[in-house]
């Protein structure tokens, strides 16, 4: 089913008055007729699209490799700051990143549709560049913490608007791929912190340039927000129309004028039923992302998926990996973690290539059940590892059942990776677009408000109830998320973002979603057909 611009007129224009008790206005004869915006989007080509979302995906390698370098500074930064970090103080050494990107994320929400996706992006990536130079230089644990902190304001701010960037200028059966190319940056990030840790975790204070080089790619992200266009979808937003049909005409090269200027006005036409949003406060369209019946639950599964995503452990992982594998006995526990670091980059892979012709479902359904499987073997390992509760092992060497937690986190980050590890950031397209920006925001705020809690936890909760119930909880909470998704999450692959509403109307959507799936792979077959 595809909506044509007077369709989405009225539908629109219906929703705003039974939200607002407006009056509806009257037809209109110059109401555009007649116009197939989604013809063109079996038109796209060329590398200009995939050149942009690399580009904007710098924002996810500076959130993958602030996540994982900070791993191997706990392990390598010894005395350095005074004694040596206790466990508290790790916690809060890695925690308050998040902490700035909770603030980072409620500020990018604010800005984002005042200045626009791109200018956002730019001001965190200067904000982590000053934040990585403020960590290099610190001398005290106050002053890294504050360095993180900024760091962290950074993070929030690109790492909210980078998808959202690339999920408007996506063609629709390329959303989902070229998302994913921010989750493969956020773990080629990790991957790049992990081998810059193995190569200084000998060399004296090499921590303070494990966190100083991250200068390097935000001054870098910063300069191509100079050169890179701002999404059609934010120009149209802002009546920029003619910048709004250059992008277009980039982003389908094979498209004719024609097709261009009819989708950029099968945009524009929604977004004029859309003025009285204009003009709404804050709490105006707070009260319509949570009274909307549609747009609420869109609200639940996005941020009930990256809750799930956040409680899984996986960033108790990547944030103590080494401390984890030095504390089951591995010599080097920081090269043991590049292991981790390399599985998801691998599998994140996987998910670029197919998750478009597969599905988001589908891979979430048939990927996520190995995550409580291998985090309950992890569970019943660590029982039999000697590790006392003030997390000191009593025994060094290197055991049986060492080698099985090591095999069983591979199993999860491999399973966690094809699937939950990028899927919830492209949440953002369950969203309308008069209500992306706050949607996009809340969903932020979920990722960092719980990435807070597990980095500021973890430790004490293996304290607190030892490894081997620290993993048994995340086995219990995954497991109970891999049920919602298969209940509530609907296949919106391949759908353009102005119809994904449209699924939300039928409850949680996941058996219209499908249904709806069936029918435009019918209508696809029959349009080959009829041509050949």
């Amino acid at each position: 089913m595809s909506l044509d611009a007077e369709q989405a007129v009225s539908l629109l224009t219906l929703q705003v008055a039974r939200t607002f008790n407006a009056e509806l206005p009257v037809e209109d004869d110059t109401t555009m007729n007649d116009i197939d915006s989604d013809a063109i989007e079996d038109k796209y080509g060329g590398v200009f699209i995939w050149l942009v979302a690399c580009s904007a995906a710098l924002g996810g390698l500076l959130f993958g490799y602030d996540s994982t370098v900070i791993a191997g500074v706990l392990v390598m930064i010894k005395d350095d700051l005074g004694p040596v970090l206790s466990p508290s103080q790790q916690e809060l050494i890695t925690s308050i990143a998040s902490v700035g990107a909770f603030i980072g994320a409620l500020l990018a929400g604010i800005l984002l549709d005042k200045i626009g996706r791109k200018a956002v992006i730019g001001f965190g990536a200067l904000v982590f560049a000053i934040g990585s130079i403020l960590q290099g230089m610190a001398m005290t644990v106050r002053a890294i913490t504050v360095g993180r902190l900024i760091v962290g304001l950074g993070i929030g701010e690109a790492a909210m608007v980078a998808p959202i960037y690339i999920a408007e200028i996506a063609p629709a059966k390329l959303r989902g791929g070229l998302v994913t190319v921010d989750a493969l940056a956020i773990t080629g990030g990790q991957c790049l912190a992990g081998a810059v840790n193995i190569f200084l975790q000998d060399v004296q204070s090499g921590w303070r340039i494990s966190v100083g080089i991250a200068v390097i790619p935000s001054l870098l992200l910063l300069g191509l927000c100079f050169v890179i266009p701002e999404s059609p979808r934010s120009l149209i937003y802002r009546n920029k129309l003619d910048q709004a049909r250059t992008v277009t005409a980039k982003i389908y090269p094979n498209a004719t004028a024609e097709e261009v200027r009819s989708k950029v006005a099968a945009i524009h036409a929604q977004f004029e039923t859309e003025s009285e949003l204009r003009r709404l406060t804050a709490w105006d369209q707070f009260q319509l992302l949570f009274t909307d019946g549609a747009n609420f639950r869109a609200l639940i599964v996005a941020c009930g998926l990256m809750a799930i995503q956040q409680l899984s452990g996986s960033n108790s992982v990547f944030y103590y990996g080494p401390t984890l594998f030095g504390l089951v006995g591995f010599a080097n526990p920081i090269a043991v973690s590049f292991i981790m670091a390399l599985t998801n980059f691998l599998f994140t892979i996987c998910a670029l290539k197919y998750i478009d012709s597969v599905g988001r479902r589908k891979f979430l359904v048939n990927s996520m059940w190995g995550m409580p499987l291998s985090l309950s073997i992890a569970t019943i390992a660590l029982l039999s590892i000697p590790i006392s509760r003030d997390l000191t092992i009593t025994d060094p060497r290197l055991t049986f059942s060492g080698g099985v937690v090591l095999f069983s986190i591979i199993f999860f980050i491999a399973s966690y990776a094809i699937a939950l590890g990028n899927v919830p950031w492209q949440c953002n397209e369950l969203f309308p677009m008069e209500v992306r920006a706050l949607g996009t925001m809340m969903l932020t705020l979920t990722n960092w408000s719980l990435n807070a809690v597990v980095s500021s936890s973890f430790l004490s909760l293996m304290k607190a109830y030892t490894p081997s119930g620290a993993f048994g909880i995340y086995a219990v909470i995954t497991l109970l998320g891999w049920i919602a998704v298969i209940y509530c999450y609907p296949e919106v692959s391949g759908l353009p973002l102005e119809e994904i509403k449209q699924v939300f109307k039928h409850g949680f959507g996941v058996k219209y979603s499908l249904k709806l799936q069936k029918e435009r792979v019918g209508q696809g077959n029959h349009n080959s057909s009829r041509e050949s």
